[in-house]
């Protein structure tokens, strides 16, 4: 059984910010009394009666007769002190996989630069914003240019004018609901945008697709970056991607994967984001149902990064998403945006796009998408609390202007630089 793990920051407020202090709570208390934590933890499998450490309890696991999970709270010196016991008690395995997800939180961001000469560069130690731009007639939202490259190429530089730091092209709609798109007609949408703003534009212009030939047709005609919403998996005719379903092994899910994209990437030097979905989009929102959301996109995720290292792909260059609104309810993702803080375990840097979607009007009680900006901004500046650091966004000066102010908030005025 493959071992696999877990970890959550959990920040508290220290004395400073009580109900009592009449100073500035977030001015008198002192950064590292700001940055404290306990960590939440999940490791499995771990065998009955192992013993655990004070904070942390046993679970047996369904099917797996004599072992569980180990769930519970830590402080950070009481983590470090049990991996390092793991380590010399022979739960070597164990302790490895711990400690990298423990590194993995605690590992500065990453500058991704890439392009001729460098052209290109994503610095995560900040808020990045990903423009979004429809090329489809029948975006949920709206605001769709399908049809007319004059105006999809002009929305594209006023998204990069309002600050924007990636545009991201898509010609195929995957709402809920939609029907899919043939190759052909995907290529006649975005391939003269993506030609035209890749020569006008300074920052990288991606593709938002999850058809291999598209991918490849946008990356000759000038795209930077690849946005798969089925992860680099095998997608159907209809749209449709396989997803493992829960504790499935790497070996197992291996099939899912589509070999045609990762050979096409694996000698790229692009980013890739990798999203969670579960479902076609014509019946993704059917009913959707799992035994534990956080902990089964996690593991997903987890499972798809080592695929693409394996297939050559430079973890380097990867991003991810949990995929919220794609084959989830409104519940899973409430879950899912609460504990987005346990992503960052995984290494690499996070993508949330949230924007106008469906959840955000369950919230607002906004019923029309294109007046959801304001309760967008700010669930993502709530994201950027728990670790997310690059926004897929509509209205690009709103977000930038929400996550800049919070962002200041957060490091004591220090502004958001471009």
């Amino acid at each position: 059984m493959r071992v696999q793990a877990v970890l959550e920051p959990l920040p508290f407020f220290p004395r400073s910010f009580g109900l009592g202090e009449r100073q500035s709570g977030h001015l008198a208390a002192s950064r590292e009394d700001r940055e404290a934590f306990f960590w939440y933890l999940e490791l499995e499998p771990w065998p009955e009666g192992g013993g655990v450490p004070g904070g942390l309890s046993w679970e047996g696991m369904e099917g797996r007769p004599g072992w569980g999970r180990v769930r519970g709270i830590l402080s950070p010196e009481s983590l470090d002190g049990w991996i390092l016991a793991l380590k010399n008690g022979g739960f070597g395995e164990h302790a490895c996989v711990l400690g990298d997800a423990r590194r993995n939180h605690e590992s500065g961001r990453p500058v991704m630069r890439w392009g001729e000469g460098g052209r290109y560069c994503l610095d995560f130690s900040r808020p990045l914003l990903m423009g979004i731009l429809n090329v489809t007639p029948d975006s949920f939202s709206g605001d769709g240019v399908a049809g007319d490259v004059t105006a999809a190429v002009g929305r594209g530089v006023e998204l990069a004018r309002n600050g924007a730091d990636v545009v991201d092209v898509g010609g195929e709609s995957t709402r809920p609901g939609a029907d899919a798109v043939s190759v052909a007609e995907e290529l006649s949408r975005i391939i003269p945008v993506v030609r035209a703003l890749s020569r006008r534009l300074e920052i990288p212009v991606s593709v938002d697709t999850s058809k291999p030939e598209v991918m490849e047709e946008a990356l000759l005609a000038g795209a930077a970056m690849i946005n798969d919403v089925s992860a680099l998996g095998v997608v159907d005719a209809s749209g449709g991607v396989a997803v493992a379903v829960d504790g499935a092994e790497a070996e197992a899910e291996e099939h899912l994967l589509d070999r045609r994209k990762v050979s096409l990437l694996a000698g790229l030097d692009v980013p890739v984001c990798l999203m969670h979905r579960r479902g076609t989009p014509k019946g993704m929102q059917d009913n959707p149902w799992y035994r534990d959301v956080v902990r089964e996109v996690y593991h997903f995720l987890e499972r798809r990064i080592a695929a693409c290292r394996k297939g050559g792909i430079d973890r380097r260059r990867l991003i991810v998403d949990v995929g919220i609104g794609f084959g989830k309810s409104a519940g899973h993702n409430l879950e899912l945006m609460r504990h987005h803080g346990m992503f960052s375990g995984l290494g690499q840097p996070l993508m949330l796009g949230v924007s106008r979607k469906r959840i955000v009007g369950h919230l607002s009680g906004v019923a029309d998408p294109g007046m959801r900006d304001t309760a967008s901004h700010a669930l993502a500046v709530l994201g950027m609390r728990t670790g997310v650091r690059m926004f897929r966004v509509h209205d690009v000066a709103g977000a930038r202007q929400a996550l800049t102010a919070a962002w200041g908030w957060m490091n004591d005025g220090e502004r958001r630089k471009r």
